[in-house]
């Protein structure tokens, strides 16, 4: 199965995102939302459906993705640390809009992560 060649080989806290294309073709599914949501659940995966003809739901997947890595490095960073709560006032494990966020580690130079291949893509 699929799920497993990604368990296998991806790093342990790898986030995954099962997407559902071609939603437009609404017409020709074979495979129906509650099926991909309920796989999803029960993988412990993030479910989205998108339409890659119209970009419907791309964004979204996106920023879900993006916003579940940002909870994951925040959890990681106050478990270091010992902290309870955004010093901004922001509610934990939400980004702004136009919010610039660090996947690297708080005592790495941005230069000194990327040539560890701590950046992706």
């Amino acid at each position: 199965m699929w799920l497993k060649e990604v368990e296998e080989n991806a790093e342990k806290d790898c986030l995954i995102m099962l997407v559902g294309n071609k939603m437009d073709l609404d017409e020709q599914r074979t495979v129906f939302v509650r099926d991909g949501r309920s796989f999803a659940r029960k993988n412990g995966l993030a479910f989205i459906e998108t339409s890659a003809l119209d970009a419907t739901g791309v964004d979204t997947a996106f920023q879900r993705i993006l916003q579940e890595i940002y909870k994951m490095q925040m959890k990681k960073q106050l478990k270091r640390v010992g902290g309870t709560g955004g010093a901004d006032g922001q509610k934990q494990g939400t980004v702004s809009r136009g919010q610039t966020i660090s996947l690297s580690e708080p005592d790495q130079a941005d230069g000194e992560a990327e040539a560890k291949g701590g950046f992706c893509c």
